[in-house]
């Protein structure tokens, strides 16, 4: 009888001991499961304001470097590139009658000096036809300086461009001729005239 006392009691303790451990054990990891999810929201509304403060920056950032252009640009075609030429003597060209969507061919000119016979050659030379005007002028100039431009930006080929680029550095000036916007025709690219240079002509350059 005294053993069956003693069996019944050590089983009692150990139900005992092994429900509260189990309640314990149950308990912490409640616990650490709750302390680890108010960590990760912690974290995460953390992150979410380092995200907000980056994006702000990043606004403050473009907005500061943002340009407000007085002189507007027609928008480049798909494929195209803009290019922007320096244009002498504007009274000898078109006299500012160019503008945004004008249509114009560009010709270049250059002078050269023949070493044996010591005279001066003029060449003028048509190096684009039927290329669309973008702007004139610069992207600050105000509209009374965009109709007195020195400068004229079209739309052009890559190739195109490369070579006016080259062009800009060896010949001397560019002109414009302004089409009729219905006047498609090209192949005369290339065409070309030259004439000696006079005494007087020398002398006034």
């Amino acid at each position: 009888m005294n053993t069956k006392k003693i069996w019944m009691i050590s089983l009692i303790l150990g139900l005992t001991v092994a429900g509260f451990s189990y309640f314990t054990i149950f308990s912490k990891e409640k616990v650490t499961t709750a302390a680890e999810g108010t960590v990760n929201q912690e974290n995460g509304k953390d992150e979410e304001l380092d995200k907000n403060a980056e994006e702000a920056k990043s606004a403050e950032k473009e907005k500061a470097v943002a340009r407000e252009f007085t002189n507007p640009i027609v928008e480049v075609s798909k494929g195209k590139r803009a290019i922007s030429i320096k244009i002498i003597n504007l009274e000898q060209g078109v006299s500012g009658y160019v503008a945004p969507n004008s249509m114009v061919d560009v010709i270049a000119y250059e002078t050269k000096k023949d070493d044996a016979t010591k005279k001066e050659f003029k060449s003028a030379v048509l190096v684009l036809e039927n290329v669309k005007v973008l702007t004139s002028g610069k992207s600050s100039s105000n509209r009374e300086e965009a109709l007195s431009y020195e400068t004229v930006t079209l739309e052009v080929t890559p190739e195109q461009g490369v070579m006016l680029g080259l062009a800009s550095r060896d010949k001397d000036a560019f002109y414009l001729m302004l089409r009729n916007p219905e006047d498609t025709a090209t192949g005369k690219a290339g065409l070309k005239q030259t004439r000696e240079v006079i005494k007087e002509e020398a002398e006034e350059k």
